[in-house]
This record gives structure tokens, sequence and C-alpha cells, in this order.
């Protein structure tokens, strides 16, 4: 339960350390958050093509990503590192948005923009599928070296992110 209280109560502290114990009694609890938003929401909306509900389950993962963050930052790390994994996924998210709403400008430009769209269109599906299995291998990549640095043992001496706390007791 301490370790439950201080994850939620440290959600936007992203600076000092947590003990192994402490990020593996809180992250089971705190993923169970974005699981839970992201399976409630409704995918389908048209109008904004997901990009409120992405915001949202984004939203759910900031006390997992801040706990993660100052775990790395206990073994001696980065805390900055615990975003890595997830940034080919926004990458290739941005690059959706952009080619959807540009696609729309052009079909409601003109005639020509039909077949300029419909080029554009093979050329950009080509190059998302590319950079889409680039980046689920470069993401896979950098999440197994992120939970082997979350498995390291604590730093028992004083680091660059502060001394050693007192931890949660298992």
């Amino acid at each position: 339960m301490q370790a439950i209280s201080t994850g939620f109560r440290k959600t936007f502290v992203c600076s000092g350390r947590a003990t192994r114990s402490e990020f593996w009694w809180f992250a089971p609890v705190a993923l169970v958050l974005p699981i839970v938003t992201a399976t409630q929401l409704k995918w389908q909306k048209a109008e904004i093509r997901g990009t409120w509900q992405l915001f949202v389950v984004m939203v759910a993962c900031v006390p997992l990503l801040s706990a993660m963050s100052r775990r790395l930052q206990d073994t001696g790390e980065e805390g900055r590192q615990a975003f890595y994994p997830f940034m080919p996924l926004i990458i290739l998210w941005l690059g959706y948005q952009v080619t959807y709403w540009l696609g729309l400008v052009l079909l409601a430009s003109s005639g020509f923009g039909i077949l300029f769209l419909g080029l554009f269109v093979i050329v950009l599906i080509a190059a998302a599928l590319l950079i889409g299995f680039i980046g689920f291998i470069t993401s896979a990549l950098v999440a197994s070296n992120v939970l082997g640095m979350i498995l390291v043992a604590s730093d028992p001496q004083s680091n660059r992110f502060g001394a050693p706390e007192g931890g949660v007791t298992p």
C-alpha cells in the first residue's frame, strides 16, 4: 500500500529515485489505468480520428512513466529513457494524422487532386509500412533495454539524482 500511495502521490514528479520494490509494487496497479482507459474509449469517432482518445491514454500512462523514470534514476541511468520505447508509436501516429488531413485537403481541392492523392497515398503507405516495421523493431529493442535497466539493483550510494530513499519494504 505504501508503494502504491507513493507512486500516485509522485505522479508528476520525475526527479529523485524509486527503489526496485517501490516500482514493482506500483507498476501493476499503474498499468491497469491505461489499459482500462484504452478499452473503455470509443475509438471509431471519425471527426477527430482518435486524437483525444490517444491523449487520454497518454495522460493515464503518466503515473507509470514517472515511476519508471525515477526507477531508472535509482540505478544511475537517465530517467528520460522511460519515454524512448513509445517514441516510434507517437511518430507513426503523427504521420497518420498528417497523411489523413492532407488527404482530405487534396481530395477537396480538385479533380487533379484525386490523381495526386492516389499516388501520394501509395508512396505514403509504402513508406509507413517500412517506417512501421523499423519502428516496431527499434521500439522492441529499446523497450527490452529499458526493462533490463529497471531490473538492475538500486545504486546503494548517492548518485547524480540524489541519495537513496528509505524505500518501501516488501
